[in-house]
């Protein structure tokens, strides 16, 4: 061996060291190091292998520490699946369940042969030869690696996988790879192939959630492992390698270059002929519309988890085949979830499109798809590809479908913001996206005879939401929506985020006043104040209106209807905060409560499950219940570990919740919630902005059902856009939710008490209307607190002049409700 001959080898060697794990790098050292080129052969030769026993030395010692406090695999000896903890909604249909391995087990007799020969000759073509290392995989991998400079193939055997899977985190580190490597050795030797492949098989991840075949094949055609065809087969095994790329649901073409792949390495191992392979590519496949990613309830169960693991832990959750029953209505709850997402998605619209969510070039040749189709149902969302883009439409392809989307299903995004609403105008549909743009759509309809579809534009909403709806005589918690999105972070909207609620606040304050001589006929003035500085406010603060005007002497019960905010400041300064905070807190409320007049207008922070809990109390005549969301916790023998019951206690006089809810009734009837009205119940309700519309908020109740609706971003100072208050932001959500609750049931109206008297009052004055006042509305009193005195016929209309200092005949402005939206 020559000096030069054994300087190449040196250099050879160095030019495929692995650098970090991942990326092979040219390390030239011999040019680095000068001395080293000096070297005889022989001191060369002698360099090189003290160098190999050193690294030979390095390697086993990292091994032997390494190998100390690993997992032991005799767990997966006689391997059953963990029965975990199972949710179930009140009529005992499964809400959602909580395991360490997710997905139905199957055993590998009724996995089918082209499953197990597609996942084989793709993953480890020589699982049945090697003992869990496969060393020979890992040298070809390596080259293939050194040729392309770069990592394009694994040597990670179907058993390192498992163990992976199963015992380690995922992060990519040589620590990680050595416990790999050891891991694999042991259950080698405790396991026998089958009994890992079949363990594998089950605990793999496919995407869109599912775990393990045959979740995969629920979730993307719709049957079982044992019914796939050898073409299903294929496309799934190409998956675990990536996939969210590889998924027919994000890139159909991604999906059929890597079945090809599959087939490719099937057809080199063995497994089928050129022929076969041919065949199986044109085998029709078609796709289920894509199962939905979330449980019906997964914040309510998130929630029990929490619960259940906190009391008894998680070997109890995850091995005690615990059956949580809970108080939910899953129709009801199904309703809520498509209530907040239709409402949020709506409200996303109006702040106008945020563009494009990704770019991928068009390819000129497009590949060819075979039988691929995808069963896709109208209303579905997902990613398209702009292929065109017309004056008056673009044309894209998603889900294996290819069609257009039309000027109206697009105008939403064309409005030029910058334009007036009363004169918008349009740009073209070239302004918005470009050929290449990767877009969300929403399936509207498919021609079957000329295969063309029509689509929507979309867009995933950033804006968030919950939802609460609770019977109020119970505290039963029947629906409860915590976001947009669970997969998006799981923060629980409903239980967790703290908010102002605005002037949902004020039946609080308006109930602490009829529980303090006041009447629903009382008359205040919606006059500017200002209050000067105090121990608990700042000087100057003057609360506006938000129509910004004032309109005069009105009674309470008009005041509330139309939300007005300097009556109900001028009110809490006549009863006083220690009242109306004594009041908020028998109903309901107990988060800290600000001592300052601004109270008045729901400047405290409140969670959306507290503030409908409190409203309950209201609907629920004066009674206060906690609210529940478990009934009973019953464990895998059968024993009752826990039973919770309602335990109702008065906390209003009955008498002050009715005269409440009569106010919140005119809300409904004849102010910011006329929305609601729709609905032909008897309904009270409140609706709630703060400033710069930040929150939008609804609360409202039927007598059998209360819900609560909280709309606005994650950021607490971001706003949801011009005019967008809770009459426009929170009350359709409701509405929609309402409808599904009151459907069938019978039009029940609020049940007065025995101490409440009806009498015809004058509308202006809150005195007793004259006989002949063709104006005269009805309205109810505590008995003993109704007026006494006639309106006086030559002073009717007539009132104190404060500005004047006299008395004279003012002239107020009217109302415009399409101005009050608050």
């Amino acid at each position: 061996m020559t000096k030069r001959t054994l300087h190449n080898i040196l250099e050879l060697i160095t030019r495929t060291a692995v650098v970090s794990g991942e990326k092979f790098k040219v390390f030239w050292f011999t040019k680095a190091v000068p001395w080293l080129r000096a070297l005889t052969p022989v001191k060369a030769l002698m360099l090189l292998v003290l160098a190999g026993i050193a690294a030979v030395l390095f390697v086993a010692l990292l091994f032997f520490i390494l190998s100390f406090g690993l997992p032991t695999v005799e767990s997966l000896k006689d391997y059953k699946p963990s029965s975990g903890t199972t949710i179930y909604a009140e009529d005992g249909r499964v809400l959602g369940q909580v395991k360490i391995e997710k997905g139905s087990y199957v055993p590998l007799a009724r996995i089918p042969k082209s499953m197990k020969d597609a996942i084989l000759a793709t993953e480890d073509p020589r699982f049945y030869q090697h003992k869990g290392i496969d060393y020979r995989g890992i040298l070809r991998a390596a080259l293939k690696n050194i040729i392309s400079i770069r990592v394009t193939q694994g040597g990670s055997t179907i058993t390192q996988q498992l163990t992976k899977v199963v015992f380690l985190s995922p992060e990519r580190k040589f620590k990680r790879k050595i416990k790999e490597i050891i891991l694999a050795r042991r259950l080698e030797k405790e396991l026998n192939k089958d009994d890992i492949l079949e363990l594998y098989l089950n605990r793999i991840y496919f995407g869109h959630g599912a775990y393990g075949v045959q979740m995969a094949a629920k979730t993307y055609f719709g049957k079982n492992i044992w019914e796939i065809s050898q073409a299903e087969a294929t496309l799934l095994a190409g998956l675990p390698k990536a996939p969210m790329v590889y998924s027919p649901y994000s890139d159909i073409d991604l999906t059929k270059l890597r079945q090809t792949h599959v087939l490719k390495r099937m057809v080199t191992e063995g497994y089928l002929t050129e022929e076969q392979s041919r065949k199986i590519y044109d085998q029709p496949i078609s796709l289920e519309n894509l199962r939905p990613q979330e449980e019906p309830a997964p914040h309510l169960v998130d929630s029990v988890r929490k619960y259940v693991e906190n009391k008894y832990g998680p070997d109890k959750l995850y091995h005690g085949g615990l059956k949580v029953y809970t108080t939910i209505d899953l129709d009801l709850q199904r309703q809520a979830v498509t209530a907040l997402k239709e409402g949020l998605r709506a409200l996303d619209k109006r702040q106008g499109f945020r563009g494009r969510v990704g770019f991928k070039e068009v390819k000129s040749t497009p590949i060819q798809w075979g039988s691929l189709r995808v069963m896709v149902k109208p209303g579905e969302g997902f990613n398209a590809h702009v292929l065109a883009v017309g004056d008056t439409y673009i044309t894209v392809k998603g889900r294996g479908l290819v069609g257009h989307i039309l000027q109206e299903d697009m105008a939403w995004a064309l409005i030029n913001k910058k334009k007036s609403k009363e004169d918008p105008e349009f740009r073209k549909p070239a302004e918005i996206v470009q050929v290449g743009d990767i877009i969300k759509v929403r399936l509207k309809d498919f021609d079957k005879k000329k295969q063309l579809a029509t689509f929507v534009l979309d867009q995933t909403p950033l804006v968030e939401g919950a939802v609460v709806s609770i019977e109020p005589y119970t505290g039963y918690v029947r629906a409860l929506v915590g976001g947009y999105d669970f997969m998006e972070g799981g923060f629980n909207h409903a239980t967790e985020a703290k908010r102002q609620p605005g002037s949902s606040f004020k039946p609080f304050i308006y109930g602490a006043a009829l529980e303090n001589g006041f009447t629903p006929a009382s008359v205040l003035m919606d006059l500017p104040q200002i209050y000067e500085k105090s121990e608990f406010e700042q000087k100057g603060w003057k609360p506006g209106n938000y129509d910004g005007r004032f309109l005069g002497p009105m009674r309470l019960r008009t005041a509330l209807a139309l939300s007005r905010n300097a009556v109900t400041v001028g009110l809490l300064e006549k009863i006083g905060l220690d009242k109306a905070i004594d009041f908020a807190r028998k109903a309901g409320i107990t988060s800290q409560i600000s001592y300052d007049y601004t109270t008045a207008l729901g400047s405290s922070v409140v969670t959306p499950l507290e503030l409908t809990s409190a409203y309950a109390t209201f609907a629920a005549q004066g009674v206060r219940t906690e609210p529940i969301m478990i009934k009973s916790i019953i464990d895998g023998n059968g024993a009752v570990l826990e039973s919770y019951q309602p335990d109702p206690k008065e906390a209003i006089d009955k008498t002050t919740a009715y005269l409440v809810t009569s106010l919140l009734k005119s809300v409904v009837e004849e102010g910011t919630g006329r929305g609601a009205s729709g609905l032909g119940k008897p309904l009270a309700g409140k609706t709630g902005t703060t400033n710069n519309y930040v929150d939008a908020w609804f609360l409202g109740y039927a007598p059998s059902i209360v819900t609560g609706v909280w709309v606005g971003y994650d950021n607490p100072i971001a706003s949801l856009g011009d005019k967008e208050t809770g009459a426009r932001a929170a009350l359709p959500i409701w509405v929609s939710v309402m409808a599904k609750a009151l459907a069938g049931k019978p039009a029940d109206d609020f049940l007065p008490t025995d101490d409440l008297v009806f009498v015809k009052i004058d509308p202006e004055s809150g005195l007793l209307a004259p006989e002949d006042a063709a104006d005269g509305v009805m309205d109810v009193f505590r008995r003993g607190t109704e007026p006494t005195q006639f309106a006086d016929k030559t002073t009717h209309g007539r009132f104190y002049d404060l500005d004047q200092g006299g008395t004279g005949t003012t002239t107020w402005p009217k109302p415009n409700l399409d101005e009050i939206s608050d």
